[in-house]
Parts: structure tokens; sequence; C-alpha cells
């Protein structure tokens, strides 16, 4: 009760955000840019995302099977639409780690290594954010706003870079995991303890598969990108840049989902992220009206495409959905 009230009060938060930053662009003048969209553009961006998830889902396969752990591909992708459809409806985009609860209920793949097949590439993917997107604040900073405004921003990479920390202490550390032992006393924690126990256990199995997991992450970023270039050009947006348009893309998704991250009251950053990629567009002479309709487009194009795991979504025991 007291998480629905949490996400109930989330999605206000998001709501109210969304909307000021309507009011302030011209919802009428959204609303216009709305029917104006090509569908033939939003087509080719659904499609890229799709083989970004068709990648995603691969790697996760590669780590499974090193891990010795057999499961159909098709069941890894049902899986990781679990998690992507909750990712973007919890705060931090944390529920993609679903994506592990759904493989143990109700595919029958042994918790430890369906988290480390999880677990695991996110830490390069984090990674990589970490590095193109501060990249891209260095730019902004340095070329539009000055560092003094870039605060957000560099909030979001620092706290990116403190995860992964985390994450790598947590897969590679047993003295770090030994700081938390107190926590396999603890009826509600304990069986959590001991997955991440276990896990830690096969994490050799993320060295072994180092290059294939980067190989793959640069891959499914690169069709993240090309999603986000057919949804610019879906709504009408061009840049008049000094390279090829699209690789804009490969640096502007990875700093506005930075956002996402940001620890704040709301769905998945709805709404902060929306803010970020209005502001940036706008610095590149963009109307703000089509900055914001992209930002939601990119937003729930992904939504759309994930809803069909609800059915999977609901197989997961109540007590284990994040």
């Amino acid at each position: 009760m007291r998480k629905q009230a949490l996400l109930v009060i989330n999605a206000v938060i998001s709501i109210i955000l969304v909307a000021i930053i309507l009011h302030f662009v011209g919802i009428e003048d959204v609303a216009d840019e709305l029917g104006k969209i090509d569908l033939i553009y939003l087509l080719l961006s659904l499609c890229a995302l799709f083989i970004m998830d068709l990648v995603m889902s691969y790697r996760i396969k590669i780590l499974l099977e090193e891990a010795k752990a057999r499961v159909r591909f098709l069941d890894i992708l049902k899986s990781h639409f679990v998690g992507m459809l909750l990712a973007d409806f919890t705060p931090s985009r944390a529920g993609y780690f679903a994506t592990g609860a759904a493989l143990r209920y109700n595919y029958n793949v042994d918790s430890a290594k369906a988290l480390l097949s999880i677990f695991g590439p996110q830490i390069f993917d984090f990674a990589f954010k970490v590095i193109v997107g501060g990249l891209a604040i260095l730019y902004i900073m340095m070329v539009f706003i000055g560092p003094d405004q870039g605060v957000v921003l560099i909030a979001g990479a620092i706290i990116i870079s403190f995860v992964i920390i985390l994450m790598l202490l947590t897969l590679f550390s047993k003295r770090f995991l030994n700081l938390f032992s107190f926590v396999g006393k603890l009826p509600i924690l304990a069986q959590f303890y001991y997955v991440v126990v276990r896990m830690q256990k096969d994490s050799n199995v993320v060295v072994k598969k180092t290059p294939h997991i980067i190989v793959l992450i640069l891959i499914s970023w690169t069709f993240r990108a090309l999603s986000w270039y057919f949804a610019a050009k879906s709504v009408g947006i061009s840049l008049n840049l000094q390279f090829p348009e699209v690789f804009f893309y490969f640096f502007l998704q990875p700093l506005i989902t930075m956002l996402e991250f940001v620890p704040s009251p709301t769905i998945a950053g709805l709404g902060l992220s929306e803010g970020g990629a209005t502001l940036v567009f706008s610095l590149f002479g963009i109307l703000p009206a089509k900055a914001a309709l992209f930002a939601l487009l990119v937003r729930f194009k992904s939504t759309v495409l994930h809803v069909v795991a609800i059915p999977e979504a609901l197989k997961v025991p109540e007590k284990f959905k994040i």
C-alpha cells in the first residue's frame, strides 16, 4: 500500500512537471506539431528500438549460457520486455531489474544467475553513459551554458559513477559484501543477500564475456541512437551540424538518460529528462514545441512497444515485483 502511494505521488509530480513544460513551450504548438508527425519515421524508430531489445536480450543469453543456465531466447526477450516496461514507471528506472525476477519465476532460471545476467551488463552500460554523456556535458558547458548552469547534468554523471563503483564492489569484492553480512540475519532481506553472495561466485562469467558485452552494448546503443534519430525526423527536427546528424543522437541519448537516474520524486525522471531534452535542442535552434514533443515521443513509444509484456509481468509473484 505504501509503495502504491509513493507511485501515485511520483506520477502526480511527473505529470505536473510535464504540464509545466507544456505550458512554457505552448500546449497548442505541441498539439499542432503532433498532427504533423511522419508515421514512416515513427515506425522506423520503433523498429530500431525493437532491434536494440533483441541485442540486449542476446547479451543476457550469452551470460546465462556461460553460467550453465539454459533458457530459450524468446523467453529471455519476453522477460526483457517486462523489465523495460517497468523501467518506464519506476524511479531511476530500477524496474529493469524485474527482468531477473521474470526469468526466475516464469522460466525457473536460478535467481543468482538471472540477477548476474542483468547486473553485469548494466555496469558497462552505465559506464558508457558516463563516458559519452560526460563528453556531451563538457561540450555543452564549454560552448553554451557554462559550468554554473550544468549542475543537474553533472549531478547525473556523478550519481551514475557512484552507482558503477557500488555495482563493481558488489559483483567482485567479497570484503565489501561482508560489510553487509548482518543483512543475512534479517527476515526480509536475507534471501536477497544470499542471492547476491551466490551471484558473486559466478562473477567470472562477466569477466570472460566482457569483450562480447562491450561489442553488444555498442551495437544496442547504435540502434537506440538510430531510434532517437528517426523519432526526431518524425517530428521534423533537422540540425545544421558539421558532421552527420545521426551522430548527434549518440551523445544526446546518454546525456538525457542521465537525468532519469537523478534521484527525484518522479517516474523514471519523467518531466526532468523531457525538460533537459527541450533545453539541449533549444541550444541548437530547435523550436521548444518540436523538442518537447520529441522528448515525450521517445519516452512513450518505448512504453507502447513494451506494453505487450503486461501478461508476462502479471505472472511474477506480487512480492517480487519492483
